[in-house]
């Protein structure tokens, strides 16, 4: 089994893995580079098969609906075979109404946790990950009698953190190649300890007991496990959850039984006037249909903002000049988007008179969890990917040998 690593060995995003076995070739993932300054420009790899059939390119593996592990399909040709989550999925088509990261594949095949699946030569094992993208996997792929795990994005601190102690007791190693990512290398020093879902639950519970007005929870409608945190810190400070219709039509379109419903009693959704044009325009009245009993309006939010959190995002500032009387803003992201959104967040809240507080835990694993994975594959090799620091693997793991991006080698 041979490996080119198209982009991902010294960058965190645009993770695009090539296999080949037997003149066939697989690819795991193909994102949309995170640093790119203009991603109509971006361009296909170098890869037969893409853009014009070739029987030899057998389709792509992707592992979660993270644009940059998937966004740079939509260039290829619309036949490409893509393996997905079932539930991933279903986010990227829920997606579509709301802008440019929903998509819809057109030959899907969906695999499920630790279910192996078959693709020509290569025989691929997913394992369902804790991550901030919903329905997330790593795998274990196998060719020519050697083996390599590609970690994907993944972390052992969050609302599915167990999965990941499952994992590392059960590991099947030793693996050949361990393809790591390391987004959090170079951000921590090594010693810390990332902060988990149900902390973050408590702390943002503690800030809601002394936040007079309303709630303002800014995070990324997709992460379903801020989602969950945010709604479990907000009941148990007797407030209501309000969702906007992008959030709504997820959670529909999954349809979980776990998750709270935007059609029953645990949530209102908010429809932004800047949505309400959009759906006017388009004719698409269907999308905010089924809501209509769960409604709330920006008057009853003014009205009620001490018994609320909601969703917030800038498209909704406008909505909301009334209802921010000793409001506060939770930002959920990772802080160095501060930097690089085009709207100045915290310079409205100051404005405003809105408080702001950073409420965030990484959706990556830190150092401690990293050298746990490690321990349980015992790779022969490990390859950095999706890191600004690949040079600081060999600080911290055993066997590291790091590939540049476009250069062939063997497993």
């Amino acid at each position: 089994m041979r490996v080119r690593i198209h982009r991902g060995t010294k960058e965190v995003g645009g993770n695009c893995i090539e296999l080949s076995s037997g003149g066939k070739t697989l690819l795991l993932d193909m994102g949309m580079p995170l640093t790119a300054p203009d991603p109509a420009n971006v361009k296909l790899p170098q890869i037969e098969g893409l853009q014009v059939e070739d029987r030899n390119f057998l389709g792509i593996v992707v592992s979660h609906p993270h644009f940059d592990h998937y966004g740079l399909i939509q260039k290829a040709r619309s036949s490409t075979r893509v393996f997905i989550g079932s539930d991933a999925e279903k986010i990227l088509r829920a997606a579509i109404p709301f802008g440019s990261f929903g998509v819809v594949f057109q030959n899907v095949t969906h695999y499920q946790h630790r279910v192996c699946f078959e693709v020509g030569p290569f025989k691929i094992t997913p394992f369902l990950n804790d991550h901030s993208a919903f329905d997330a996997y790593s795998f274990l792929v196998e060719a020519d009698g050697q083996s390599l795990f590609y970690s994907a994005d993944l972390r052992g601190h969050g609302r599915k953190a167990r999965l990941f102690d499952q994992f590392l007791k059960t590991a099947p190693k030793p693996v050949d190649v361990l393809l790591m990512e390391g987004t959090t290398i170079g951000r921590e020093n090594g010693k810390e300890v990332a902060k988990s879902e149900a902390e973050l639950e408590r702390e943002i519970f503690e800030s809601l007991k002394v936040t007079p007005g309303l709630a303002l929870a800014y995070f990324s409608a997709q992460n379903i496990d801020r989602f969950v945190t945010f709604f479990k810190a907000s009941k148990r400070a007797g407030r209501t959850f309000v969702a906007d219709l992008y959030l709504a039509h997820i959670l529909d379109a999954l349809g979980r039984k776990s998750l709270p419903s935007p059609r029953g009693n645990d949530l209102r959704v908010f429809l932004p006037s800047a949505m309400k044009r959009r759906i006017v325009r388009e004719k698409s009245f269907d999308l905010v249909a089924p809501y209509y009993p769960k409604r709330i309006y920006p008057e009853e939010i003014a009205r009620c903002a001490s018994d609320l959190m909601m969703i917030f995002r800038p498209s909704m500032a406008a909505d909301l000049e009334n209802a921010l009387r000793g409001a506060k803003l939770f930002y959920s992201l990772w802080p160095g988007y501060l930097e690089r959104d085009g709207f100045d967040l915290q310079a409205w809240c100051v404005t405003r008179k809105v408080a702001f507080e950073i409420h965030h835990t990484s959706g990556h694993a830190g150092i401690s969890d990293l050298k746990r994975l490690v321990k349980a594959l015992e790779p022969k090799r490990l390859v950095p990917i999706h890191s600004f620091a690949p040079q600081r693997f060999r600080s911290f793991f055993p066997n590291v040998q790091p590939a540049n991006d476009g250069e062939w080698w063997e497993v």
